[in-house]
């Protein structure tokens, strides 16, 4: 491998060695398009060293292609969708380096509903959908992707604490288009570690000289939401002699149906054997409380020294057994806005100033009501396997010392004895903002010197407060001995009347099932409680809480110089420095309130976070009842208040909802939308919440860094053939100052661990990136590029930061008696671990058909010898929530440096105007198509249970595109396929060694018609989802089937003008 690397690279050196020498050889080689392109505006250029050397090609462009301007500068302008997919194979062809770039059709159209959305189209780029909608992106199937936004870094509000991008609070309406850059180059001082995306938006040279103004409004459905939502855009601008200014903003308020059914993300899973657990044999997990069932109420038949619980004749199976089920309807409510202010001066013939200030802000309430069915003490589900299957594998489990191989088996029908059946109501509000700031004044007389320089200012914040409320059509005897909770004013009974929980010994089952025979679980329900949940009179709260909220906020400061000077006319050299910083502040946090002030152990009462019915208060931390506390007649007061959910004080709000789970009938659950104002509705049933830190997700981390670069800029002949390229080195040192919040000792009631201290890290490293990229001209239409480079994207900044975060769920099986037990958790951050680093070859053959088309081909590989993905460490250490150690075996989940591994793939495109061809019939000149297909296997190096090699963390071994459109002079039309096969979604799931979670593969059609009634006036439908595709998980084998998230059809009309 290493002999190979070191050829390649004396290749390309050699190359650019001949080109250095070929002096002029190369006479006026440019294609026509290259030749208007040499007098085009590059203000849109992604290059930050573009501001400092128009070279004299644009194919000798230090980084990335020129703006969307250049192509409009065309005697003939092309519009609408065959004029966007133009401008895109202009933009790849000039591009200085492997770029893929989108363009929009008019001002405020980018040809799909999110940035993401469109940038999917582009291959090698896959994304994930939140609600629905784009949102993170990867590239070559890895997350570290840089941001630019007009050739330098963005702070983005959805990704403060994050390199992965997230487009969803930005409206795609501001932007001109965006670009993929693959093969990074010198000058890109911020190169991710597959590639960057450089979002562009318009600047007032862009513009028809005079005044501008453009504005779209249009309205959007769900066939799910049942909403009519208002998206408004507009623009105004002017481009005068030698000044310009540009406003343009957007506002939408939609909502999104995000529906999920299955198991009950967040909870995990375990895996159970059939085995006895007893003092004489204490190798396996039947008749344990967090077993197969609760003690006294065994399942199966006695085989030997264990149970066979799936009916196969022996008792030496395995099995998958998770935490909960649970069916839950999410409308996710997004209220966004944004705003683009661009100035552009030419102070004089060889200096010009440009500014730009870019504004986001959205406000978005996720409002979700739901059932879930678990365990009655929350360690592992009573869920026996009704339907099973034997996958040939083998699994070994130990306990107690002793360790024996089972046969693993996968589950298709659970029967469930009825512990826990409860409805409950979440609602996650998230507000977030960011602004960025740009000033860059550049220097160019003309001649052959030029420079830049450019300052970047950008603030962002993220804040998310949580509210939950559960209710339960049981009779609380599960929780409390007899359902009875005490306080001061006397006892009260939980629910009279609720059904018969089968969690006591003794006590008849009530029995359920879940069925994953079928594309989607079906939940079957005994009678007793079908009716009960018909009965709003059978439902009483439970539990309420506000936990895992933050405010996050974040800052980024940077400037940086470049300078070119060109020797000749076919050779340059640019040269820059850049220093940068960027801090974030991370702050975590539950809510708890101060019960029974004056009457407990603690004056100003007892904090809790779970209030709720089977939590009393009887630590001796801080405890409240009657009676003396530590003898048999303290008798500790219950947290949760008692209500019915007929009880005037949730006036009226609480309501039946039809949830996403066959086979259940409508549920009572209240209204998420009470509980907008978080805090409010908290105190609203326990005045007084405060808020109590959560040290092991909070941190602190600042980043400085201070980088150069140098990067030789040629063209000339070799051996006949014309060639231009780059090559460069860059320089980077990194300097982290990392504040840890030391986790403490544990406190009851759901309250987070004590803050123990902080410790403070800092660290510094320095990368030598070179960068090679050479495109042979073969002829004015076929081009051969050829890229090496290293690569270097921090980490996630959570993953330097956080610290040690535990879970802890309670163990009602001793009624009366809980206890808070410690079920695994995470240790979010390392200070000590690298960032990504790698090495990247490609190569690509682009062949130019016309002036809209194009074919397309290329391979990469990439060898990453530092990334991150996630492992799993066990403790038997940990104290539960009360302080007692019980060495209890949990895993807890943390980031862990990879060995290093491998990517590899071929891309292959297909942009094809039909007009662009002679042969074609006239009645199919209007037609064309873009279509590509990126395969790209990968290794992480881990092998799930099955015995496959786990791909990267969220990568899709094959992901196509194949989009048609039809354009005349008035109507146009598209429709748009896009497939992904399998993704690795998460390792080791549940804490549970090679046991994988994939997503299925997905197909999503989408489809969009307009017409233009005069050249400024256009009206258009879209329908995205149109399939009403959804995704389905499974866990390693397809056949354990995981969970499914349903999105709905969207579908949107409107009207544009301009003029």
């Amino acid at each position: 491998m290493l002999r190979a690397r070191s050829k390649n690279m004396l290749m390309v050196a050699a190359s650019v060695t001949a080109l250095v020498s070929s002096g002029t050889a190369l006479a006026q080689q440019t294609s026509t398009t290259q030749g208007v392109l040499q007098n085009a505006p590059t203000d849109q250029a992604a290059s930050p060293s573009a501001a400092a050397a128009d070279q004299t090609s644009e194919a000798q462009n230090p980084t990335t292609p020129a703006s969307d301007a250049a192509a409009e500068t065309q005697d003939i302008v092309v519009t609408g969708i065959r004029g966007s997919q133009q401008r895109a194979v202009n933009l790849k062809r000039d591009a200085a380096s492997v770029t893929d770039s989108i363009s929009a059709e008019d001002i405020g159209k980018l040809p799909d509903v999110t940035i993401s959305d469109s940038l999917q189209r582009i291959p090698g780029v896959q994304i994930r959908r939140d609600a629905g909608e784009g949102a993170a992106i990867n590239i070559r199937g890895l997350p570290q992707v840089t941001t630019l936004l007009n050739g330098e870094a963005y702070l983005g509000a959805q990704s403060i604490t994050t390199i992965q991008p997230n487009f969803n609070d930005i409206p795609s309406q501001l932007f001109a288009g965006a670009d993929v850059i693959k093969s990074s180059t010198a000058d890109l001082l911020n190169a991710g570690i597959t590639g960057t995306v450089n979002l562009r938006t318009r600047r007032p040279f862009d513009l028809k000289k005079g005044f501008t103004v453009a504005a779209a409004a249009e309205g959007a459905y769900g066939d799910k939401t049942k909403e009519f939502d208002p998206n408004l855009n507009g623009l105004f601008g002017f481009h005068g002699e030698r000044f310009g200014f540009l406003v343009s903003g957007a506002y939408s308020n939609v909502h999104l149906s995000n529906s999920h059914n299955g198991i009950q993300e967040g909870y995990g899973a375990a895996l159970h054997n059939e085995q006895f657990n007893t003092t004489a044999n204490p190798t396996g997990d039947v008749n344990l409380s967090n077993g197969f069932s609760p003690s006294n109420r065994p399942k199966g038949t006695i085989v030997g020294t264990g149970r066979d619980v799936n009916g196969d004749g022996d008792a030496n199976d395995a099995f998958i057994v998770p935490q909960g089920f649970t069916a839950w309807d999410k409308v996710n409510q997004r209220e966004r806005i944004g705003i683009n202010a661009s100035a552009q001066w030419e102070i004089s013939d060889a200096l010009t100033l440009n500014a730009d200030a870019f504004f986001t802000r959205q406000n978005e309430n996720d409002r979700t009501a739901g059932i879930q069915m678990q365990n009655v003490n929350w360690q592992a589900g009573e869920f026996v396997p009704g339907q099973s299957r034997n996958t040939g594998s083998t699994v070994s489990l130990s306990n107690g010392g002793v360790t024996r191989d089972y046969d693993l088996n996968t589950t298709q029908v659970y029967n469930y004895d009825l512990g826990n059946f409860d409805s409950y109501a979440q609602n996650d509000k998230f507000k977030s903002q960011s602004q960025n700031y740009n000033a860059e004044l550049k220097y160019d007389n003309g001649g052959r010197f030029k420079a830049s320089l450019r300052g970047v200012y950008g603030k962002a914040y993220s804040n998310y407060d949580q509210s939950y409320l559960q209710f339960s059509p049981s009779n609380g005897a599960q929780w409390q001995p007899g359902g009875i909770g005490h306080y001061p004013t006397g006892d009260v009974a939980f629910n009279p009347g609720g059904y018969a929980v089968n969690t006591i010994a003794g006590t008849a089952s009530l029995p359920a099932t879940v069925d994953f025979t079928g594309n989607q679980p079906v939940f079957t329900l005994p009678a007793q409680l079908t009716n009960a949940l018909g009965n709003i009179d059978s439902y009483a709260m439970k539990t309420t809480s506000s936990e895992g909220n933050y405010r996050r906020k974040g800052d980024l400061k940077l400037i940086r110089g470049d300078v070119s000077y060109e020797a000749n006319d076919n050779v340059s050299l640019s040269a820059g420095g850049r220093y940068s910083e960027r801090s974030v502040d991370d702050f975590e946090f539950d809510r708890a309130a101060p019960l029974y002030a004056g009457q407990a152990s603690q004056p100003g009462g007892c904090l809790v976070k779970w209030k709720a019915f089977d939590v009393p208060l009887n630590d001796a931390s801080c405890y409240a009842g009657t009676g003396t506390f530590g003898t048999a007649n303290f008798r500790p007061y219950t947290s949760g208040v008692v209500r019915k959910a007929s009880d005037p004080i949730f006036n009226g709000q609480v309501k039946q909802f039809n949830l996403p789970g066959a086979g259940l009938p409508p549920i009572y659950v209240l209204d998420p939308k009470v509980m907008d104002n978080a805090l409010a509705f908290q105190n609203s049933f326990y005045p007084g919440n405060v808020e109590v830190q959560n040290p092991g997700a909070s941190f602190n981390v600042g980043v400085k860094q201070i980088s150069g670069y140098a990067q030789l800029n040629v063209k000339g002949d070799v051996f006949g053939i014309p060639v231009s390229g780059n090559a460069g080195l860059k320089v980077i040192n990194t300097r982290l100052d990392i504040t840890q919040f030391v986790t403490g000792s544990p406190r009851p009631y759901g309250v987070a661990n004590t803050v123990n201290g902080t410790v403070e890290t800092k660290r510094s490293f320095t990368d030598l990136l070179p960068a090679f990229n050479l495109a042979f001209s073969f002829a004015d239409n076929l081009k051969l590029r050829l890229a090496y480079s290293k690569t270097m994207t921090l980490l996630d900044l959570n993953q330097w930061g956080g610290g040690l975060n535990p879970n802890y769920a309670i163990d009602t099986s001793n009624p009366g008696s809980p206890v808070f037990r410690v079920t695994g958790g995470s240790s979010n951050g390392n200070p000590q671990l690298d960032p990504w680093r790698a090495t990247n070859v490609e190569g690509s053959l682009e062949y130019y058909i016309g002036r809209s088309s194009l074919l397309s081909v290329g391979a990469f590989y990439i060898d990453v010898a530092s990334f991150i993905q996630s492992g799993n460490i066990v403790r038997t250490d940990l104290p539960d929530n009360d302080g007692v150690v019980r060495n209890r075996t949990v895993s807890i989940s943390t980031p862990v440096q990879g060995d290093g591994g491998t990517l590899k793939g071929v891309e292959a495109g297909a942009k094809l105007s039909f007009n662009d061809f002679g042969f074609i019939p006239t009645v199919l000149s209007n037609f064309g198509i873009d279509a590509n297909i990126t395969y790209s296997p990968s290794d992480s190096g881990a092998v799930d249970l099955k015995g496959d090699s786990i791909p990267f963390q969220d990568n899709s071994k094959i992901q196509t595109n194949l989009a048609g459109f039809y354009q005349d002079n008035h109507f146009q039309a598209r429709v748009a396929w896009n497939y992904r096969s399998k993704r690795a979604v998460q390792q080791d799931f549940g804490g549970i060694q090679g046991l994988e979670l994939y997503q299925q593969p997905t197909n999503y059609i989408d489809a969009s018609i307009s017409y233009d009634f005069t050249p400024n006036l256009t009206l258009y439908a879209q329908g995205s989802n149109l399939t009403g595709e959804y995704e389905k998980y499974y866990l390693t084998f397809p056949d354990e089937k995981a969970y499914n998230n349903i999105y709905e059809r969207r579908f949107m009309a409107g009207a544009r003008f301009k003029f």
